[in-house]
This record gives structure tokens, C-alpha cells and sequence, in this order.
């Protein structure tokens, strides 16, 4: 054959290898129900895309690689003639030297043709170097790619060599994906071939998706006998998974016919297995007639998955009857997840009817589930509508309420804080989630213009609302530049606000410099945040550095804002130093925080080690009560051992 003819199917191999690679690689045709004949038509499209590529490529000068790349034509038709001409020059050895000259430049059309038609050149004429080279590329971050080209072409020539020299990838999850490429198209030809292939191979080196790629595409060009061929096969699970590939992709031709197979089968898993795409299939064009024959499935998972996929295909067409239908078929977990099917369309096309129907759904779970989807839908159709919706709901829905509230006010807070400054005062006064709303946007707000944000939140009516829109806001000045925070937070009016602010401050504060969050600790009293603000202090300094926490925390004077320190100390040693976690709360002095940080301890230092927890309690200073009630910790945790 003449180097001009072995370009010209390299070609061929190239712009068919880039359409499998876009089809397979891209759109995982593997795992979707897409007709053989499909493929047949993009191939022939290619193909007489070629034949006008060759018929042009007429005899001319061959520019170097750097001179072809810097001065071909703008469309894909001159550079292809281009790289074929260039491609078609070099000899066997110049293969590798073009494709390492590559790597250092730019990335373009150009460059990618010139790379696929080297490597598809390089497959069909020496396969093994062409592995080696992909497989030692330290340029290129995803191999992906040219592992598809080289096997492409490399199965075009000798699919059992292609396969067999997967394993040399490297890669298991990039080995499995090509070889299920491969031997899918090989399907399309000679399927038997494909899976006599497959069943060569090591079991260590089948594709766990093989058989479904292959009847999956066998079923596109002879159903009967892929169907036929499953059979045949030893009873597995890849038998169970062909079943249902096969009767996916037949489905889509013939659904009556593929409804037919399927019922032809024994019951079983395997039945279940082809009759569940099946109807899958049918109910997008005929809900009615595959909600009709859901009662030939057992009841079980698959019958309940059935109904799910069902409802929701039916949903697109009339959600009432999909309602209807899937509160006379199904219960518990099945129809939670129909309903759910069902709503996530409705929310799309009807919010409103989706509102209705959730507002009477007995089961709190779902229901409260429902409202969170129906939120965030809404929004993106229609916000107004969604708001009112929102507010509108009950306040027994509690957080259920107040998260629906803070979904569809993200609507507004992303995109134009002030607008939604201004819906919350006019609509939110006497709204029971006055203060969730308010308190999202202060911290939203505050992310992208904290100043700003500050000076909305100054003009809140006093109270709790604007107190805790504030400690939001000074949060994030914090963030930025902690001094300027501490002034502005000064400078505030006496009042709630200006002492959430400073505990806002010192709390924020203490993550970066925990020292100096400390020496701040003096302007508060426990009237104004002390208590909250030396815990902050406390939890981030132990993180830090727990040695200088505890030697600190051992100085504060006996009080509330100590044993607020002292539980944090706590909970960050957690199970890692029981006897010190035991210690520290013996320190704590309110009795009741003692006691419940005692028995805290002692449960899980007993879980681990009862006789240290036991021998603890006993030598410790406590009251006979608490002894008593602590040794019955011990007792209960050796007893749930």
C-alpha cells in the first residue's frame, strides 16, 4: 500500500476515531440508549468528508511543522488537507521527534489534528512504541484522549491486540473505559467476535461493563439475536446487567417487542432486570399503558424503582394522574420517592399546584423535604411567587419555614442586597422569621461590601434583629482588619448592638491572634458578651495552641466566663486525654455545668477504659451524690459493651 494510501485511511481512522471519541468518550454512549444506526450515519458523514479532503489533497510542497501550523487555512478542511500532507512526509522514525516537537507549542485545531494523525499513523504501524510514548508523556495532564485514538485505531487493524495491550495503560479506570469502547463498536460488526473476545480475556481484565456495552449496541443492530446470546450465558450478575442493556436499547426500536422478551422470562431477577428499562421506555410515550403492567413485578426494589421512574416520566405529561396513580400503588418509602419524582417536575412547570399538593402531605419528613426542593426552584422561575409562597407557609413549620425563607431569599441577596434590604423591611416586620432573614442578608451582604452593610444595619430598629445583623457585619470587618473593627465596634451607641459587636470582634479576632482577642477580654462584662466571647477566645486558642490555651485558662478567676473556657477545653480534647478532660471539668464551679460535663467524660472514658474512669471517680473530690450517679455511668457503659 502507498504511504499516500496508509494516510488517507489514516485519516480515515483519525476523523472517525475523533467522532467515536466524542460520541464514546464524551458522551458515554455506553450508558445511554443510543440506536447503532446512529453511529452509522455520523460515520458516513465523515467519511465523505474525507473523500473530499483526499480528492484536494493534490501533490504541493510540504511545509515544515512549524511553518503548517503558522499558515493553514483557518477552516478544519484546509488544515486537515495540511496534516495529512505533513503526516504523509515523514518517515517511520520522524513519528516521535513531530509529536515531542509538539508539546512545545501552543495548543490549537491545528495541533490537536497534527497530534491525533501522528498517533493514528503511529497505532496502525507500530502499536506497542506508540503505547510507550503516550504512556511516558509527561506534558499532557490527561492521557485520556490519546489512549482513545491509539486504541481506536490500533482495534480498527487487531481488536484482540488492541485489548490485550490495554492492560499496558497503567490505568485501570482508563483501561476499562477503552476496552468497553472498543469491543462496543466491534459489536456493532461482529458482535459474537466481541464477546468471544471479552470471555478470552483474564477475568481480571474484563471491563465489569463489557457485557453491557456490547449488548447494549448489539441490541441497536439485531435484538433477537442479542437476546438470544444473553441467554446463553452463565446466570451472573453481567448476565443480569446485558439483560437489562439489551432491553433498554430495544426499548427505544420496538417497546411492544421488547415487552414481549421481557415477559418471556421466568420470574426472577433477571425478568425484573429487562422489564424494568422497558418500562422506563414505554412510560415516556405511554405512562398509562407501563403504569398498567407494573403489577406483573414482584413487590421489591426494583418494582419500587419502577414506580419512582414511572411517576416521574408521567409527571411531564399530567402530574395529577401521576399523583393519583402513585397514591393507589405505592406506600412508604415507594411512594415517598414517587412523590418526590412527581414534585420535582411539577416544581419546574407548577410550583403552584406543587405548594398545594405538599401543604397536605401527611408524613412531616417529606413534606418538610418537598418544601426545601419546592424553594429552590421557584426561585429560579419565578422569585416574587416563590416569596410569597414562602412566607406564606405556617409558622408550626418552624425551621422548616425559616429555611424555605433563606433558599428563596438567596434569590435576591446574591444579586442585589439593597433590593432585598428593601423587601424585608416592607414585607418582614411582623414576619415570625423576621431575624433569619435579616440576619442572611447582614452576612451575605457583609461578604462583598461590609461597610456598606454596616450602614444598613445601623438603620434596623433597635433590638435583637439588628443586634445579631451586626455581630454579622463585624464578623467580616474583623476579617478584614481587625483594629478598624474594634474602633467602629467602640464607636457604636451604648446598647445590645455595640456589645454583640465587640464580642462579634474579640470572637473573630481570636482565630487570628488569640493573645490579642485576650487583652480585649477587659473591656466586657458579663453583661455585655464576656462569657461568649472568652469561650470563642478559648476554642480557637486550643486549636492553636493548646499548651498556652490551658495555661491561660488555668489563670481566669473562678466564674461564669472559666467554665464557659473550660467546656471548650473539653470538647476539644474529646477522647484523646480522658483523665485531663476528667480534671478539667472537677475545675468547672457552677455544679450543675459540672456535674453534666462529669458525666460526659466519665461515659466515654469508661467506654474505652472503665476501671481508669471508675478508679477516677472514686479518688476525686465530689459529693457522695455525684460519686454515686457517676459510678452508675460506669456501670451502664460496661453493661452496653
Amino acid at each position: 500500500m502507498s504511504g499516500k494510501s496508509k494516510l488517507v485511511l489514516s485519516a480515515t481512522a483519525f476523523f472517525l476515531a475523533a467522532a467515536l471519541v466524542a460520541i464514546y468518550l464524551q458522551r458515554e454512549i455506553a450508558r445511554t440508549d443510543v440506536q447503532a444506526d446512529q453511529i452509522r450515519q455520523a460515520n458516513a458523514k465523515l467519511a465523505a468528508r474525507l473523500t473530499m479532503i483526499a480528492r484536494e489533497n493534490a501533490p504541493g510542497k510540504v511545509a515544515s511543522l512549524t511553518d503548517l501550523l503558522k499558515k493553514s487555512g483557518h477552516g478544519s478542511l484546509d488544515i486537515a488537507r495540511d496534516a495529512v500532507r505533513y503526516v504523509d512526509s515523514l518517515k517511520p522514525g520522524e513519528i516521535a521527534d513531530a509529536l515531542d516537537a509538539l508539546k512545545k507549542m501552543p495548543y490549537t485545531y491545528a495541533t490537536s489534528a497534527v497530534h491525533s494523525l501522528l498517533l493514528t499513523r503511529w497505532a496502525d504501524e507500530n502499536p506497542a512504541d506508540a503505547l510507550a510514548w503516550v504512556k511516558a508523556d509527561d506534558i499532557r495532564t490527561d492521557r485520556s484522549f490519546d489512549y482513545g485514538i491509539l486504541f481506536q485505531s490500533w482495534a480498527a487493524k487487531d481488536p484482540a491486540a488492541a485489548v490485550a495491550g490495554l492492560k499496558d495503560i497503567g490505568d485501570p479506570a482508563v483501561a476499562s473505559g477503552i476496552e468497553d469502547k472498543i469491543l462496543g463498536t466491534m459489536s456493532l460488526t461482529d458482535p459474537h467476535g466481541a464477546l468471544d473476545l471479552l470471555h478470552q480475556l483474564p477475568p481480571n481484565q474484563q471491563s465489569p461493563n463489557g457485557l453491557q456495552s456490547i449488548f447494549r449496541l448489539w441490541a441497536g443492530v439485531d435484538p433477537a439475536g442479542a437476546s438470544a446470546a444473553a441467554l446463553n450465558l452463565p446466570a451472573s450478575a453481567s448476565r443480569l446487567g446485558a439483560l437489562g442493556s439489551l432491553s433498554s436499547t430495544w426499548a427505544i426500536q420496538d417497546p411492544q417487542a421488547a415487552l414481549a422478551f421481557a415477559n418471556s422470562l421466568p420470574a426472577g431477577q433477571a425478568r425484573n432486570d429487562a422489564l424494568g428499562p422497558v418500562l422506563n421506555v414505554l412510560s415516556q410515550s405511554d405512562p398509562k399503558a407501563a403504569a398498567d403492567l407494573i403489577g406483573s413485578m414482584p413487590v421489591g426494589d426494583d418494582r419500587d424503582k419502577s414506580i419512582t421512574q414511572i411517576a416521574t416520566n408521567w409527571a411531564q405529561q399530567d402530574p395529577a394522574a401521576a399523583l393519583a396513580w402513585a397514591g393507589n400503588i405505592a406506600t412508604g418509602k415507594a411512594y415517598n420517592d414517587a412523590v418526590n419524582g412527581i414534585l420535582t417536575q411539577m416544581d419546574q412547570s407548577n410550583p403552584a399546584d406543587a405548594a398545594a399538593f405538599i401543604s397536605q402531605m401527611p408524613d412531616a419528613t417529606t413534606r418538610d423535604s418537598a418544601i426545601t426542593n419546592l424553594a429552590l426552584a421557584w426561585r429560579g422561575s419565578d422569585l416574587a411567587g416563590a416569596m410569597a409562597w414562602a412566607q406564606s407557609l405556617p409558622a408550626a413549620e418552624g425551621p422548616t419555614r425559616s429555611t424555605a425563607l433563606r433558599d428563596v431569599m438567596l434569590g435576591i441577596d446574591d444579586n442585589d442586597p439593597k433590593a432585598a434590604a428593601a423587601y424585608i423591611a416592607q414585607n418582614f416586620q411582623n414576619d415570625p422569621d423576621y431575624n433569619t432573614v435579616t440576619t442572611q442578608l447582614a452576612n451575605r451582604w457583609s461578604q462583598s461590601d461590609p461597610q456598606t452593610a454596616l450602614t444598613w444595619a445601623q438603620t434596623l430598629p433597635p433590638g435583637p434583629v439588628q443586634s445579631d445583623a451586626m455581630a454579622k457585619v463585624f464578623n467580616r470587618l474583623t476579617d478584614f482588619a481587625p483594629e478598624s473593627a474594634w474602633a467602629q465596634a467602640q464607636q457604636l451607641p451604648t446598647g445590645d448592638a455595640r456589645d454583640k459587636a465587640m464580642v462579634a470582634v474579640v470572637s473573630t479576632w481570636s482565630s487570628q491572634d488569640p493573645a490579642q482577642a485576650v487583652a480585649l477580654l477587659g473591656n466586657l462584662s458579663a453583661t455585655n458578651g464576656l462569657d461568649t466571647a472568652t469561650a470563642a477566645v478559648a476554642a480557637s486558642w486550643v486549636q492553636q495552641d493548646p499548651a498556652a490555651a490551658s495555661q491561660w485558662v488555668n489563670t481566669l478567676p473562678p466564674g461564669s466566663p472559666r467554665d464557659g473556657a473550660v467546656k471548650q477545653m473539653i470538647m476539644a480534647e474529646g477522647t484523646n486525654n480522658l483523665a485531663t478532660s476528667f480534671n478539667w471539668a472537677i475545675s468547672i464551679g457552677n455544679p450543675t455545668i459540672q456535674q453534666n460535663q462529669l458525666a460526659q467524660v466519665v461515659q466515654k472514658w469508661a467506654q474505652k477504659d472503665p476501671a481508669a474512669a471508675a478508679n477516677a471517680v472514686q479518688s476525686a473530690q465530689l459529693t457522695d451524690q455525684q460519686r454515686t450517679a457517676l459510678l452508675k455511668t460506669v456501670q451502664r457503659a460496661q453493661a452496653a459493651k
